[in-house]
């Protein structure tokens, strides 16, 4: 009872009454305060409205998440069908520089080269050779032919001798192999593999039938050699 006299009783100014105050004070003081020490109605606080914007704001933000959450499901129930360029990313895991498909084929699992620069970069040798007649292996179910190529001619690297051997997959075994005859002549670019044998840089890049003195590429590659690479071997500009 004591505090609600108090509070009943408390003077807004303290030290000061109405009669001391001028009469603009005091009006001023009733507008704040009100006639009998209540707050007017319109100082009553009350709780912001939200704007129409922040409103709008906030469901684009929410539309956006979902959004986002619905792709990252897609890509993990489907997956990213290649990796750049088209072709699958990884490893080696066959002597060509191939993979092993779901259904027991061989499918194309290496890397490919847009330019005559990075081709050749790619090569630990490259030479001019013939090659010779093969023997077919079998490794990690894939159908492997190892020949040995006689070697005519080197642009890059160092060969143990005049001859070296060569781990291909054997033609018409798979979707992409390299077709190698024995007896004719080539330009093998060419990656040292285990055992010293040497493995095509790329079933397609990695090798160029020599005919009339000209290397030519196999059936879809653009990249040609470099003037510096056919000059070591002994060839001309003329090609596909």
């Amino acid at each position: 009872m004591r505090v609600k006299s108090l509070i009943a009783n408390a003077d807004p100014v303290p030290g000061t009454t109405e009669g001391t105050l001028s009469a603009r004070a005091a009006e001023e003081l009733s507008a704040l305060v009100g006639p009998h020490g209540a707050p007017p109605p319109a100082a009553v606080r009350r709780s912001p409205r939200r704007s129409p914007r922040r409103g709008a704001l906030v469901a684009v933000v929410a539309c956006g998440a979902a959004a986002a959450l619905a792709g990252v499901a897609f890509l993990s129930l489907h997956g990213d069908p290649a990796g750049p360029g088209g072709h699958r990313a990884g490893a080696r895991s066959g002597p060509a520089g191939q993979g092993e498909a779901a259904g027991g084929g061989a499918l194309a699992d290496e890397p490919s080269f847009g330019s005559t620069a990075e081709l050749e970069r790619a090569a630990d040798v490259i030479v001019r050779a013939r090659l010779g007649a093969g023997h077919e292996e079998t490794v990690d179910d894939v159908r492997t032919t190892v020949a040995t190529a006689q070697v005519l001619a080197t642009a890059k690297g160092r060969t143990p001798g005049d001859s070296v051997e060569v781990s291909y997959t054997t033609p018409g075994t798979g979707p992409e192999t390299a077709a190698l005859t024995a007896g004719k002549e080539y330009v093998l670019l060419l990656d040292k593999g285990e055992g010293g044998r040497y493995v095509l840089v790329n079933t397609t890049q990695g090798w160029y039938e020599v005919e009339g003195g000209a290397a030519v590429p196999a059936e879809g590659n653009r990249v040609a050699l470099s003037p510096g690479v056919r000059e070591a071997l002994r060839l001309t500009a003329r090609g596909r």
